[in-house]
C-alpha cells in the first residue's frame, strides 16, 4: 500500500558510476576520497557510498561522527574521514570504528594527549591556507606534528587544506596551494609526510591539476553537478526530482492564487496543483518565477509556493489531468531543468538546491 504523496527523487546509480570513472580518468593514480556529507548532498549517503566502494574508491568524507557511524552501521568498510567537529569524549568510539577525525584546532592537542583508548586513533590535519573557516594556522603545523608524533595510539594518516576560490579565482587558489606546499616542504625536512595529502576539491580536480598531490577530494562532481557558478560541466546529473499532479481546475480571469495574492489570473486559466512545497525543498524563492516540466513543456509556477503544495499554469497544454508526471529537476522530452538553473533563479548555488530536498521525499535508486 502506497502512503507517500506522489513526489519522489530518482537517483541514477549508473550515472554516479560513470561520473566516478570520469574523475578517476582525470586524476590518474591519485587516491579519491569522495565527499558524501549531508546524506551525499541529498542523494543518499549509504546507497552512494556502497556503489563507490564497489567501484574501488579509496575512501569517503563526512561532516560528523554521526554520519560516519551511519555508514559503518551499513557495513561500509573503506576509510571514512570526518571533516568537522566531534566531541572529545567520542574519540574512542571513532577509533573503535576505524573512523579518522580531523584536527583543525591546536587546542585539540590537549584532547589527544588525554586519549587513552586501546585502539589507535587515526587523525588528519586540516591547515587553513586561506579558507578562514577551520584549520591550523600554517605556523602551528610543524610543532603540532612533532607533539602528536610523541603520543601513543595516535597516528596522522593525512594532511589537507581546502580551497576558497578554486571555482572562481584561481590566483588566490594558487596562493593557497603555494602556502600548502611550503608547509609540506617543512614537514619533509622533519622527515614526516602522512599517507594521504589532499587539496583538490571538485573545482580543483577540473581547474588545478597541480593540486592533486597523491589524493583528491571531489564532492559535487560525483553527483554530476558543476562546481562553477557560470558554466556547466560534462558530467551527468545523478538526481531527478519528480511529482504528479493531484488537482486541476479552470480559474476565471481576475482570481488571486495562493497566499498573499501575488499572482492574479489575467485570463481564464487552467491550473494544476502538485503536492510539493518548500518543506520538500522546492524553494519559496521560485514563487512566480520558477518552472517545471509537464508533457515535455515548461509550465510556470504561479502564486507563492506553500509548505506542501504548488500551483502551475498549464493553460493550452495537451490534456492535463491528475496523475500527470511533473519534473522539478531533470529531463522530460527535449527539455531539462537543472539544479544550477534553479540556483540562479533563487540567488544560491546548486549544492543548496539538492541538499535541501527533504527527508519526506522518498528516494528511488535506479541501477
Amino acid at each position: 500500500m502506497e502512503f507517500n504523496r506522489p513526489i519522489w527523487v530518482e537517483v541514477d546509480l549508473t550515472k554516479l558510476r560513470n561520473n566516478f570513472k570520469k574523475i578517476k580518468k582525470i586524476v590518474g593514480n591519485c587516491k579519491i576520497i569522495g565527499v558524501v556529507k549531508a546524506d551525499a548532498y541529498g542523494h543518499g549517503a549509504k546507497e552512494v557510498t556502497k556503489v563507490l566502494e564497489k567501484e574501488g574508491i579509496f575512501g569517503v568524507a563526512v561532516a560528523s561522527l554521526e554520519e560516519a557511524l551511519n555508514l559503518r552501521e551499513s557495513k561500509v568498510k573503506i576509510p571514512i574521514l570526518t571533516l568537522g567537529y566531534i566531541y572529545p569524549k567520542t574519540l574512542e568510539i571513532a577509533a573503535k570504528n576505524d573512523i579518522s577525525v580531523t584536527m583543525f584546532d591546536k587546542k585539540f592537542l590537549k584532547r589527544l594527549k588525554e586519549y587513552n583508548g586501546k585502539k589507535t586513533l587515526n587523525i588528519q590535519i586540516n591547515i587553513d591556507t586561506g579558507m578562514g573557516r577551520l584549520g591550523l594556522f600554517p605556523s602551528e603545523v610543524v610543532d603540532s606534528v612533532e607533539e602528536i608524533k610523541k603520543l601513543k595510539n595516535i597516528r596522522i594518516t593525512g594532511i589537507y587544506t581546502h580551497f576558497a576560490t578554486a571555482d572562481s579565482d584561481l590566483s588566490y587558489a594558487k596562493e593557497q596551494l603555494n602556502l600548502f606546499r611550503t608547509i609540506l616542504d617543512l614537514l619533509k625536512k622533519e622527515k614526516f609526510l602522512p599517507d594521504s595529502i589532499h587539496a583538490a576539491n571538485s573545482a580543483g580536480v577540473l581547474n588545478l591539476k597541480e593540486s592533486y598531490f597523491n589524493t583528491v577530494r571531489p564532492g559535487i562532481l560525483l553527483y554530476g553537478l558543476s562546481p562553477f557558478n557560470d558554466k556547466e560541466v560534462e558530467f551527468e546529473p545523478v538526481m531527478s526530482f519528480k511529482a504528479r499532479t493531484i488537482f486541476t481546475r479552470t480559474m476565471p480571469e481576475g482570481k488571486g492564487i495562493s497566499y498573499g495574492k501575488t499572482f492574479i489570473t489575467k485570463k481564464e486559466s487552467l491550473l494544476a496543483t502538485i503536492p510539493v512545497g518548500y518543506a520538500d525543498g522546492l524553494l519559496r524563492g521560485l514563487s512566480n518565477k520558477g518552472e517545471v516540466l509537464i508533457k515535455g513543456k515548461r509550465a510556470k509556477i504561479i502564486g507563492n509556493i506553500t509548505m506542501d503544495l504548488t500551483m502551475i499554469d498549464v493553460t493550452n497544454f495537451p490534456y492535463i489531468h491528475p496523475g500527470n508526471e511533473v519534473v522539478i529537476i531533470g529531463k522530460q522530452g527535449n527539455e531539462e531543468i537543472t539544479a544550477s538553473e534553479i540556483a540562479k533563479k533563487t540567488g544560491t548555488i546548486n549544492y543548496e538546491i539538492v541538499t535541501r530536498i527533504g527527508k519526506r521525499v522518498k528516494r528511488i535508486y535506479k541501477t
